[in-house]
């Protein structure tokens, strides 16, 4: 389904970017907006379901989903799943037609999330843990199996008909990952509670023993009859933590983690969701411990340390926009150089480049792949046919026929004769002929750094 709605905003928008960015963020708005509605469906009060809504658009270690336009489109999954959790919970509590009617809504719109990204399809399946607050174990297995069918068959499928063009993790490769995801994640957790520049290594562990503190007082304060207040935000800190291990768990054995930078962040998309609710029931838990008779002002006191949050992420968000700023004008500078060295028929060639950095910054790509150098030429000169990729960190080995890329699985063959080195700082081109003529030009035609480190001359 992905493959279907991507397109759109190109057919509707052209190159202008910023009416993709601006369909970007209503996206992402469109996805608070239906995690709110969910919030509010599972019972937490208003002012809380607003205040989390709200910070989950502000999350920035999931920036991409509002700064990457074609990343953005995935938002329809997590719209489509918070809203299918809402209609399945509604259907329990409804009557006759209406109740059937949320029964569908939930299954077509869950299938929807699965088809179009599979980041919620973890969460699908354990989707009758929430069930259960509003029907017995007998009453809710029909739905959950239902669910199970809804997420199983379409991955099955899926897997089996992409897994020659796409890397699959081994269950070994899966479970490999795991000790480091959980670092990873609770160094996240940390950090959502420091500002940019005060998010030293020892500051999360002081963050981390502080949490620790405060979950056991709270589980201690939990165990007496009159602590239901606690108790709850307990519970929805839970929900929390389940939520980032739950939209995570699809992504073990991948080449993504959930430190990654730049587009790469987009592996928290979900997840961000669950760690704002964790960081925020760790709030509510401090405010119940240190001041127990003022739990009227309970959501008065997180209100303002949800504002404080908001403006951390904001800083942090404004700092990662300017690292995608520097991406799209690099890459016209390179557009540029190729124009200007390259003669009307040597365009016809395979374009290898040498000499650029392949990203702006770590997870903020220049052109690191053969599929958007190539793309981006085909659209600058109306072509096509254009073929090209960026030569960075490695260099190409010059074969008996053709020359392939040590760095790109993706790479094009790049055929003798029909090839051309260009070197972007020095505004130079040759074409190769033959594995005598590759091998003397990789001489001085040098592979580009992977990251900007200065001005390009």
């Amino acid at each position: 389904m992905h493959a279907l709605v991507a397109p759109l905003p190109h057919a509707l928008f052209g190159l202008e970017p910023r009416w993709h960015l601006a369909a970007a963020i209503v996206l992402a708005v469109s996805a608070s907006v239906a995690f709110f509605v969910f919030l509010r469906a599972l019972g937490i009060a208003l002012q809380h379901a607003a205040a989390l809504s709200a910070l989950a658009l502000l999350f920035p270690w999931s920036g991409t989903v509002r700064l990457w336009s074609t990343v953005s489109i995935n938002n329809i999954a997590l719209v489509a799943y918070f809203l299918g959790t809402t209609a399945a919970l509604s259907a329990f509590s409804a009557l006759g037609r209406r109740s059937r009617v949320y029964d569908l809504a939930a299954s077509v719109l869950y299938l929807v999330s699965v088809l179009t990204y599979e980041v919620a399809a973890a969460a699908i399946l354990c989707s009758g843990i929430l069930y259960r607050s509003r029907s017995s174990w007998r009453g809710l297995r029909t739905r959950w199996f239902r669910d199970a069918a809804l997420v199983v068959v379409p991955m099955a499928a899926s897997l089996v008909a992409t897994s020659r063009v796409r890397f699959v993790g081994s269950p070994t490769d899966r479970i490999t990952d795991v000790p480091r995801f959980v670092r990873e994640d609770v160094s996240i957790f940390a950090s959502s509670f420091l500002p940019r520049s005060a998010a030293s290594a020892l500051a999360q562990v002081l963050v981390l023993v502080a949490t620790a503190a405060v979950m056991a007082a709270a589980i201690l304060r939990a165990r007496t009859a009159s602590e239901a207040l606690i108790r709850r935000w307990l519970a929805y800190w839970c929900l929390g933590a389940a939520g980032v291990g739950l939209a995570h768990l699809v992504f073990l054995g991948t080449s993504l983690s959930p430190l990654d930078s730049g587009v790469a962040d987009r592996i928290n998309m979900f997840a961000a969701f669950g760690f704002v609710v964790a960081a925020y029931s760790t709030l509510g838990l401090v405010v119940l411990l240190l001041a127990p008779r003022a739990r009227a002002g309970v959501a008065a006191i997180l209100l303002a340390a949800a504002m404080v949050f908001g403006v951390t992420w904001i800083q942090r968000t404004r700092a990662e926009i300017r690292r995608y700023d520097d991406a799209p004008a690099l890459q016209r500078d390179v557009l540029a150089r190729l124009g200007s060295t390259l003669r009307g028929d040597e365009r016809d060639a395979t374009v290898v480049t040498f000499g650029y950095p392949a990203y702006a910054a770590p997870g903020v790509p220049i052109f690191a792949h053969s599929w958007d150098l190539t793309g981006a030429l085909r659209l600058e000169w109306n072509d096509p046919a254009v073929e090209a990729f960026p030569v960075y960190r490695r260099s190409v080995v010059c074969g008996p026929d053709a020359i392939s890329s040590l760095q790109l699985n993706d790479a094009p063959p790049a055929r003798y004769g029909d090839t051309v080195f260009v070197d972007l700082v020095e505004r130079k081109a040759i074409r190769i002929r033959s594995r005598q003529e590759c091998r003397l030009a990789l001489r001085t035609f040098r592979p580009g750094p992977s990251f900007r480190r200065r001005s390009v001359g």
